[in-house]
């Protein structure tokens, strides 16, 4: 309680009355909340930004970022969630998709591989404007310690809610001993890295407020005082804060390693973190640790949602962490800014070499490079709002593949340079090198949840473990989640199944009902020690035994014979004894069976063979192949142009499609569709049942594709 309250006093106070443009002001972090039983409160916030910039925005806590929330594996996380919103004059709930609902809420525990299903991480839960939930995320003994987060997911204000700052880190920490202590005491930072853009958060407003009007609301009814209004002080501003502030300054001791936490709470742009003149490694992505870490890191590239754990060692002096594009680059969503400014004071201290090592894993998470796969799915993504030519039909919970549990499934990925491509619940680990690796950031084997490249394309696998129910996927572009561009896949099987092999794969994974082992050293480091009255850096590698001294030594007195001890006599015996008590074994035992088979001959001469039970004729199935979402059999999606040229949710695009009309449509998917989907011919043998002649033909995603209730692959 009192380091909420002691960070809530600082965090006010230099948002109230700091410059915030002026860099320099100390870094803080967000208060952590350690208990089983924690309350987050989602209401109106006034954010005080730089340059005099005020704004009335959604947030948990009366804070920008939220608390920290930290759990074990193997324990539950009671989390109850107050709604104070008000509610909407005009109900937007009868329609599919759009930016709508925007009095209710929800949270998603992005990266946490737990149950989809209520109370658990459940993205259909509402949280209506005046009421509360109590949320149970029971995280399983096997889950990988890791960095996470936490947000609101619910379909039609995801964007607004989660755009405007309601967000924050979820961490599952490492037990002790998982990691060696090198690593494992190293001094840690949490930076939650904001995207704010109040321009972007204006459209979306006002969005809502045209949907609320074709409904039939007034322009009274439907105005939303928040990011429509604009801020109630200063101007308009895009900018990333780091735990709320600009560019505040973290000061350290030059020389010694620390441990990065990144978060990178953005729902439109992407960003390329570096420090130069330090020198980095990359620990973790995604809340995964890297099969061999950490890895030598020139640059990072963290779309909207991605995590990321850093060690960074710095000399003395003053440096920079800052988004910054390689040079030659020109990325479309792409952000540029200095992020927080870091001093290293020399405290005589020299920079030791970390050992290189691997945990133990869990059995769902590990190496599936080369293990084989026995379903498959497809995604394209793009144009906005669709995936895989379709439109998500919120109202019935539209499903488009059914996977069973204990699944390796492939996943070839489309369209990932346009559109985030995220998962809830299963980790997915890249199977091939991208086109391009930005610099060694995208590896063969790193595992993510959230993968946004600068590459359009990407192969991957994941384990479909344990949690039976609705997994979703999106793209991360929040606003294009609100349109439609989501799919649901239904994990069918009983609760708890894991994939058989993991074990042949890595025999010291281990599962919920298994204890970690110790992670294991590929590289020793060094230690910080002190060499003729200097610093200096000692090896940690076990120090080798002493030569043996082969030197005559003097006999001492013994009543045991010298040449033969008498134990050396009694194992010679005992080891004759073993194999002779064997044999005299095995000919008792045949004698006797030739005796009872020559009794059985003469008093039952004709014996007549037993019959067997009768046995109900085994049930012919025929196993459908893995299908792929979005497969045409030509190749022309490679070719052809997979998203827009153009960024589909910018100004001009955003406000087509909009009817004029103010008649009510029963529903609104054709404001957030650009086209309306055309029936289709069905074909044998698609994930879907039903696709285009023109898809089937290989002219890309701009035809149709409707998907039957649920195809099992």
């Amino acid at each position: 309680m009192m380091t909420s309250v002691l960070f809530a006093t600082r965090l006010i106070f230099y948002l109230a009355f700091c410059e915030c443009t002026q860099t320099g002001a100390p870094f803080v972090e967000p208060p952590t909340y350690r208990s089983e039983h924690t309350t987050l409160t989602f209401a109106e916030y006034i954010l005080k930004g730089p340059d005099g910039f005020t704004q009335l925005t959604r947030s948990f806590n009366g804070m920008l970022g939220g608390p920290t929330l930290r759990a074990q594996p193997g324990s539950k996380l009671y989390l109850t969630v107050h709604n104070q919103l008000t509610p909407e004059k005009v109900s937007t709930y009868d329609s599919a998709n759009g930016i709508l609902r925007i009095d209710s809420t929800n949270i998603h525990t992005h990266g946490l591989h737990i149950s989809p299903l209520s109370p658990g991480d459940d993205m259909f839960t509402k949280i209506g404007p005046g009421t509360s939930y109590e949320y149970i995320f029971e995280i399983p003994k096997d889950h990988m310690p890791g960095t996470h987060w936490y947000h609101p997911h619910f379909h039609g204000s995801t964007a607004l809610h989660t755009g405007g700052g309601a967000a924050g880190f979820l961490i599952v920490d490492d037990p002790p001993g998982y990691l060696p202590p090198a690593i494992e005491n190293l001094e840690e930072f949490l930076l939650v890295i904001t995207h704010l853009n109040s321009q972007l958060m204006k459209l979306y407003s006002s969005m809502y407020e045209q949907n609320c009007k074709v409904l039939g609301g007034s322009d009274l009814d439907c105005h939303d005082k928040f990011w429509a209004s604009g801020p109630l002080n200063g101007a308009p501003i895009d900018t990333l804060l780091v735990n709320g502030l600009q560019e505040p300054r973290l000061e350290i001791v030059a020389n010694r390693w620390y441990r990065l936490r990144l978060l990178f709470s953005s729902i439109d742009v992407a960003i390329s973190p570096v420090i130069s003149g330090c020198t980095t490694k990359l620990l973790a992505k995604d809340g995964v640790y890297l099969h061999q870490a950490p890895r030598d890191l020139v640059r990072g590239f963290m779309g909207p949602g991605n995590r990321a754990d850093w060690l960074i060692n710095c000399p003395p002096g003053t440096w920079q962490l800052e988004s910054k594009l390689r040079e030659g680059d020109s990325l479309k969503f792409h952000f540029e800014a200095q992020l927080l400014t870091i001093v290293a004071a020399d405290q005589g201290e020299v920079a030791c070499a970390l050992p290189t090592f691997s945990v133990s894993r869990p059995c769902y998470l590990v190496d599936l490079t080369h293990a084989e796969a026995t379903s498959s799915l497809n995604w394209v993504l793009g144009p906005t709002p669709y995936l895989n030519n379709k439109v998500f039909e919120h109202e019935e919970h539209e499903v488009a593949a059914c996977v069973e549990l204990g699944r390796v499934v492939d996943l070839d990925v489309i369209g990932i340079d346009e559109h985030p491509f995220h998962i809830h619940i299963n980790p997915f680990q890249l199977t091939n090198e991208l086109s391009d690796s930005y610099d060694g950031y995208f590896a063969a084997g790193d595992w993510h949840d959230t993968l946004f490249t600068v590459g359009h394309r990407a192969q991957a696998r994941m384990i479909t473990d344990h949690f039976g129910g609705e997994m979703v996927v999106h793209c991360h572009f929040l606003a294009h989640e609100d349109f439609g561009m989501m799919h649901l896949i239904r994990l069918e099987g009983e609760e708890g199944t894991h994939y058989p092999k993991s074990k042949e794969i890595d025999r010291q994974c281990f599962w919920d009902d298994e204890t970690f082992g110790p992670p294991t050293i590929i590289q020793h480091g060094e230690e910080q020690a002190v060499c003729d009255d200097q610093a200096c850096c000692s090896s940690t590698a076990p120090t080798q035994p002493a030569a043996k001294d082969n030197s005559p030594k003097p006999k001492a007195a013994s009543t045991e014979g010298d040449d033969l001890p008498y134990e050396y006599l009694l194992l010679a015996l005992i080891w004759l004894l073993i194999p002779g008590s064997i044999l005299v074994i095995g000919l008792a035992v045949l004698l006797k069976r030739l005796a009872q088979a020559w009794l059985q001959r003469r008093s039952s001469p004709s014996i007549q063979p037993s019959v067997p039970p009768a046995r109900s004729p085994a049930r012919s199935s025929t196993r459908r192949p893995p299908f792929m979402l979005g497969r045409a059999k030509s190749n022309a999606l490679d070719r052809q142009p997979l998203t827009s040229s153009r960024r589909s949710d910018s100004p001009k695009h955003r406000g087509r499609g909009m009817p004029k009309s103010t008649s009510a449509p029963k529903r609104l998917s054709e404001i957030a569709s650009p086209r309306a989907l055309r029936p289709s011919t069905p074909r044998e043998g698609s994930l879907s049942g039903s696709w285009n002649e023109d898809v089937e033909s290989g002219l890309g995603p701009s035809k149709t594709l409707t998907l039957s209730s649920c195809q099992r692959v």
